[in-house]
């Protein structure tokens, strides 16, 4: 017994292999499509969502950033140009916070052993994390 054609799935001699993955990729092809237009209609309507983007001269600034505290390159810490002392640090330095670490600047003579030494005394003293400021070479 044969089934009628209109149903599916029922074979007949004009179903062949090809047809049957042609069959199979129409809903493929239109999910692609489907797609396809998704994105050409949200690209078309996010264009302007973007504000305008300040130029980097705008932002450019002249004025020296604020310093915490300063190593000079014998490896003495400075705060506000008066000499500080490793035992003071905990007095004179404010409570750590994460949002508003310290900013630390380094002469550019100080050896990396001295510069590790002032950054163990800093975590000692509270401050595990530091910002440090450098100079871009020219």
């Amino acid at each position: 017994m044969t089934l009628p054609s209109f149903i599916p799935g029922a074979s007949t001699p004009e179903n062949t292999v090809t047809d049957r993955l042609e069959d199979g990729l129409l809903p493929l092809i239109n999910v692609v499509f489907l797609l396809l237009m998704f994105f050409l209609i949200a690209g078309i309507i996010m264009q302007d969502a973007l504000p305008p983007l300040p130029s980097s001269a705008e932002t450019a600034s002249q004025d020296d950033p604020r310093l915490d505290l300063v190593i000079a390159a014998d490896g003495s810490l400075l705060q506000e140009g008066r000499p500080l002392s490793a035992s003071e640090l905990q007095q004179r330095l404010p409570s750590y916070d994460v949002d508003n670490r310290l900013r630390i600047g380094a002469h550019q003579d100080l050896s990396m052993a001295d510069l590790e030494a002032r950054f163990q005394e800093l975590s000692e003293a509270g401050h595990p994390d530091v910002i440090l400021l450098t100079d871009q070479a020219p």
